[in-house]
C-alpha cells in the first residue's frame, strides 16, 4: 500500500495543496513536498533539523514551521498528509527514518543554532515519536543529524545504490541512516549540541534490575529482548514500546497496545496457559513489560509451519477429477 492510497486519498495538509509562497519554488521528491526560496543555494551536505509530530499535532506543527521558515527564507520539506505520516511511523516502517515529519535545511552551523534556539520554544511540548537516527534538542520535537542535502548516491559495501555524502577527502561514501545517532568521523559536533548529547547518554540500562542478554526482534514500535532478573536469576522477556511510534492503521501507537496487553495479562493472571506478568517500568520515555520466559516456538513460526498456503517448496496441485484410465489397465 502506498501512502497516497492508505485511506483512498493523498494530500491532506493545507500547505500541500497550496501553491508555493511568492518567491519560493515547490517541488516533489518521493513522498515529500519541498519548498525552497527562489535563488537559494544550499551546501550539498550539513546539519539538518528534523521535526517530529504525532498525528494529532501534525497540522499545528507544520503551520508553526511554515510561519517560521518562510519569513526567514529557510528551505524545508514535509510529508503532505496524515496518511503519509501514519505509514512513516507504522510498526514495520524503517526505524532509521521513522518520526521525521518535517526536514529543515539550515545554510550553516550558525543558522542551525539560531533555528534551534528560536523554533525550539515555539514547538516545545508538542508530542511526537523519538527520531532514533538523530540527536534530540532539549525535550523535542526538534532533532538534528549530519547528512546529505543534495541527492547523491554511491554503492554500499553490499553493492547497493544508497544515499551518499562526501568524506574528508571528497570521496562519496554511504550516508548511513540507521536507528542510532552517529556523527561521521570527519565531522565535529558543534559545541552547542554537546550538552544534548550528554543528556542523551545519561539514559542506560546499567541500573535496571534486569540484565539484557539478547534481542529477539526489532520493529519501529520497540524491541523484544531476553534477560535475567539480577536478584533471582529468573529468565525473563522484556517488551519495549515507543510512544507515538509503531502505529497501526487505527492510529494506536506501541504504548497504547502495550497497555492493552498489560491489562489482558493482569486479568488472566494465574492461568497456566498465559505467561506471567512480572513487572512494568519506563526508561528514557520507553515503556517496558517484563514477562516470564517460556521455551517453545513462537506463534508466527507455528502459523508458517501449519498453514498449507505457506510452504518452503511448491507442490503439484492435486486434481479432484480422476484422470482417464488407460484401456490396457486391469479393471
Amino acid at each position: 500500500m502506498t501512502p497516497a492510497r492508505a485511506k483512498g486519498h493523498g494530500d491532506s495538509f493545507d500547505l500541500a495543496r497550496c501553491p508555493a509562497p511568492a518567491g519560493w519554488v515547490r517541488s516533489d521528491l518521493d513522498n515529500w513536498v519541498v519548498l525552497t526560496p527562489d535563488g537559494l543555494e544550499l551546501p550539498p551536505q550539513g546539519w539538518k533539523i528534523h521535526v517530529s509530530a504525532s498525528l494529532d499535532s501534525a497540522r499545528d506543527v507544520l503551520t508553526a514551521v511554515r510561519d517560521y521558515c518562510v519569513p526567514a527564507r529557510i528551505a524545508f520539506k514535509f510529508l503532505p498528509g496524515e496518511d503519509h505520516l501514519l505509514l512513516a511511523n507504522a510498526k514495520y516502517a524503517p526505524r532509521g527514518s521513522s518520526g521525521k515529519f518535517v526536514t529543515i535545511y539550515p545554510a550553516d552551523e550558525a543558522q542551525l543554532q539560531t533555528v534551534l534556539h528560536e523554533l525550539g520554544p515555539v514547538l516545545a511540548g508538542r508530542p511526537g515519536p523519538y527520531i532514533l537516527s538523530d540527536l534530540r534538542w532539549g525535550d523535542g520535537p526538534l532533532y538534528v543529524r549530519y547528512g546529505g542535502f543534495a541527492v547523491r548516491t554511491c554503492l554500499s559495501p553490499e553493492g547497493e545504490l544508497v544515499p551518499a555524502i562526501e568524506d574528508a577527502s571528497g570521496r562519496l561514501v554511504p550516508d548511513v541512516r540507521g536507528p542510532v545517532f552517529r556523527v561521521p568521523d570527519w565531522v565535529t559536533l558543534p559545541a552547542f549540541l554537546e550538552p544534548h548529547l550528554a543528556e542523551r547518554n545519561r539514559t542506560t540500562v546499567a541500573d535496571l534490575p534486569y540484565r539484557i542478554e539478547s534481542a529477539l526482534h526489532f520493529s519501529n514500535g520497540g524491541g523484544l529482548y531476553t534477560g535475567r532478573d539480577v536478584t533471582t536469576g529468573q529468565r525473563v522477556v522484556l517488551k519495549e514500546a515507543r510512544p507515538y511510534a509503531g502505529l497501526t492503521l487505527d492510529g494506536a501507537d506501541a504504548v497504547t497496545r502495550q497497555h492493552r496487553e498489560r491489562d489482558a495479562l493482569e486479568r488472566l493472571r494465574g492461568l497456566d496457559c498465559v505467561p506471567a506478568l512480572l513487572d512494568h517500568f519506563v526508561l528514557g520515555e520507553h515503556h517496558f513489560l517484563v514477562e516470564e520466559f517460556i521455551e517453545g516456538p513462537t506463534l508466527n513460526s507455528l502459523f508458517v509451519e501449519r498453514c498449507p498456503l505457506v510452504l518452503p517448496e511448491t507442490r503439484p496441485i492435486v486434481s479432484l477429477v480422476p484422470a482417464p484410465r488407460d484401456s490396457r489397465e486391469e479393471p
